[in-house]
């Protein structure tokens, strides 16, 4: 299925409203991250992120999750949906976005993280 950017857009989430496969994957996020973004053409979910803001414990922006439905992936929605929690943890003030995740290396490393599973690093432009 190609999809055009314009197909899909990107709003707060609510993690009752995630499906299944997504909700799985969330409810296994310890502490629950703050930030949960989902895209959705019309009404239905077709990927999501969420992100941990900075604390004392993690000082800085973390990606935990970003998740693509099976028959919406390779068409950029992962890729908008990474940009997406740049833009957020940048506007909060963030200089850099880890995302401790195994599984996406090659995908993260193609949007500019540099490092190795479990520890990629995103460092943002100062103005």
């Amino acid at each position: 299925m190609a999809l055009a950017l314009r197909d899909y857009e990107v709003f707060r989430g609510d993690p009752a409203h995630l499906p299944d496969v997504m909700l799985k994957v969330f409810a296994g996020l310890v502490p629950e991250p703050q930030v949960l973004r989902v895209a959705k053409i019309e009404e239905q979910i077709i990927g999501c992120y969420a992100m941990y803001l900075p604390s004392d414990a993690k000082p800085r922006h973390e990606l935990a999750m970003v998740m693509v439905s099976e028959p919406y992936r390779r068409n950029g929605v992962g890729r908008w949906l990474v940009g997406h929690a740049i833009g957020v943890a940048e506007s909060r003030g963030g200089r850099q976005l880890l995302a401790p995740l195994a599984g996406p290396g090659d995908f993260l490393l193609g949007l500019g993280f540099r490092g190795k599973p479990n520890d990629y690093r995103f460092e943002m432009i100062p103005e």
